[in-house]
This record gives C-alpha cells, structure tokens and sequence, in this order.
C-alpha cells in the first residue's frame, strides 16, 4: 500500500496569524479541541453557528468580504444549503492545501472519530468508512448570502439557490474499494478462475 501524501508545505494567510498551530498547521477558529488537542474535521457546533449567522470566516474568525469561498459536496447541493460557514479565499486555498479530505491525500471519511467527539459529528453515520465525495468551490457575494432555517429556526447552512460568481473542482470522488467478495465474483463472472490453456485433456 503506498504511503500517504504529505501536504506540501503552505503559508497560512495572514489573516490567520493569531491562530494555534499544530503539528505544523494552522487550527481553524472553528476546530474543535479536546484534552488540549484539536480534531481536524471536526467543528464546534455553537462556533459554526456564530460563524453563519454572523457572516464570520469559519477559519480566521474575521468578517467575510466581497467574495465568499464555500466547499460544497453534491449531496449540498441536493438539499440546497451547505452546512459549513464560508471562508475568506485565501483561507479556502489554506483549507484545500492542506486538509487530507480535500486535497486527496485521504480518499475515505473516518470510520471510527474517537469517542470524546463523535457526538459533535453530526454526519458520522451516513459518512464513515464511505469513499470520499467530490468537492468543489463556489464563490458568492455578500448579496446572496442567505441563511437556510429548519422549521424549528434552527440554523441549518448556507443557502446554495443564490447567484454564484464561480464553481472550481476541489478534488474528484474517490473510487470505491472492491471487497474479496466482490472481486471474487468479479473474477467469477470474467471467467478469470478458469486456466488459460483450457481444460485438461484425459
């Protein structure tokens, strides 16, 4: 199995110059932290809340400006609201640099977040263990930044439905793994099992 691909190495923006590091990253303003570490991927529900009510980079924490870099997956776009704050663009190109789910390095979510976060998951039942999905970009303006509500008020994301400036692939999905059994009845059905010099005379 080939190692992993460590990110390259990027200068986080300026913008960002006040946040923790570890292990050589920038934390993003909205990462959550637990026994005095942070868990990439893994958001503060009442900072993601603050973040899209208040118009606030989800990375640095600064007010966003006149254009607005999203991450949307397909399944966002189906339900028409991304449920991640926006970012300033430099602070997304930071993001896609360096984060192993965006730019590739990791081609499937965690199938087991460690126990002290995994009630802050809120997707971990439909995505773990699951192949990574595609990623794209899109730019908004302060115009068509809409806030999605549940029924109950509770805020749900951004709104995808707005005027976009730009849409740029992140990374594409990944391909699924093929189980033994799978590959089994693969091999089954090409008739792979079987020699190639035919069968045995008497």
């Amino acid at each position: 199995m080939p190692k992993p691909r460590r990110p390259r190495a990027v200068r986080p923006p300026a913008r960002a110059a006040a946040l923790p590091r570890h292990g050589g990253l920038t934390v993003p303003w909205i990462t959550g932290w637990f026994d005095g570490r942070p868990y990439f991927g893994v958001n503060f529900p009442v900072r993601r809340v603050q973040a899209i009510t208040y118009r606030l980079c989800q990375f640095c924490r600064q007010p966003l400006g006149r254009r607005i870099g999203l991450v949307v997956r397909p399944a966002d776009s189906t339900a028409g609201y991304v449920d991640e704050p926006g970012m300033h663009p430099e602070c997304l190109d930071y993001a896609v640099a360096v984060c192993p789910m965006l730019n590739s390095t990791m081609d499937r979510y965690r199938a087991k977040p460690p126990a002290a976060v995994a009630g802050l998951l809120a997707s971990t039942p439909a995505r773990a263990g699951k192949p990574a999905e595609a990623y794209e970009a899109w730019f908004i303006t302060p115009n068509g930044y809409e806030i999605a509500y549940g029924p109950d008020g509770t805020v749900l994301g951004i709104r995808l439905d707005v005027p976009v400036l730009m849409k740029k692939p992140v990374r594409a999905a990944a391909r699924p793994r093929l189980t033994d059994e799978h590959a089994a009845l693969l091999r089954a059905v090409l008739d792979l099992e079987s020699s190639p010099e035919g069968p045995a005379t008497p």
